[in-house]
């Protein structure tokens, strides 16, 4: 994928970070956590989670143009606290059980499958550690249900409505797109030119939901 590409996704995401940044402030800050995010990409949260909390961070994703795209991001900015990037699935990561006191899920359990992704991330977190999740916003009250029964509580909750997605991600993303005169890279934009026409026909399908998970000390 063109790196003017992800350059520009990355510039886009940017409206949307403000709500993760009032996620990470339901979790105390502690010293030094150890800290996981599955399904980095290019590492936009990852970044903004280095900025708030102190530690080292491990993070993982399948797609490797994306994970390169970070890598050269990494190489690039001197970051205060460590990073690193492995390419890998969540079924596939090997690390101690029980091990990291803060897991990041940005939309990860929307593509694999909630309760799924949920009880396999759950593995690596430790008793009193915090997971946060930004899925989308269906089957709330089954997924509240689900999450108490994998001994966890709920620290706090925020939506994300269709109008914030439109006003702070595609509206400007839209607008890049439709600003490049290059065709060849234009095409590079087909899916998120087909997700934006499918927005604008069903907006309410786009609502998000932030959690902010604790599980329960033994």
């Amino acid at each position: 994928m063109n790196k003017a590409y992800y350059q520009i996704k990355d510039q886009c995401r940017q409206g949307l970070l403000q709500y993760l940044e009032k996620a990470f402030t339901l979790i105390p800050k502690k010293g030094a956590y150890k800290m996981l995010d599955i399904g980095c990409g290019t590492g936009v949260p990852t970044l903004c989670m280095a900025e708030h909390f102190s530690g080292f961070i491990t993070a993982i994703d399948t797609d490797k143009p994306a994970l390169d795209f970070f890598q050269d991001k990494l190489a690039e900015n001197k970051l205060k606290h460590p990073i690193r990037i492995q390419e890998v699935s969540l079924f596939d990561f090997t690390a101690e059980k029980n091990s990291f006191d803060i897991l990041l899920a940005e939309g990860f359990l929307n593509v694999v499958g909630f309760e799924t992704g949920f009880a396999k991330a759950l593995e690596f977190l430790k008793p009193g550690g915090y997971f946060i999740i930004h899925d989308e916003l269906k089957d709330h009250e089954s997924k509240i249900d689900f999450m108490a029964h994998q001994n966890c509580t709920l620290s706090g909750s925020f939506y994300v409505d269709e109008t914030i997605w439109w006003n702070n991600y595609y509206s400007p993303l839209d607008s890049h797109i439709k600003s490049i005169s290059d065709q060849g890279f234009k095409a590079c934009f087909a899916s998120d030119s087909a997700e934006i026409a499918y927005f604008e026909t069903d907006q309410k399908v786009f609502r998000s939901i932030y959690y902010i998970i604790c599980s329960k000390k033994l």
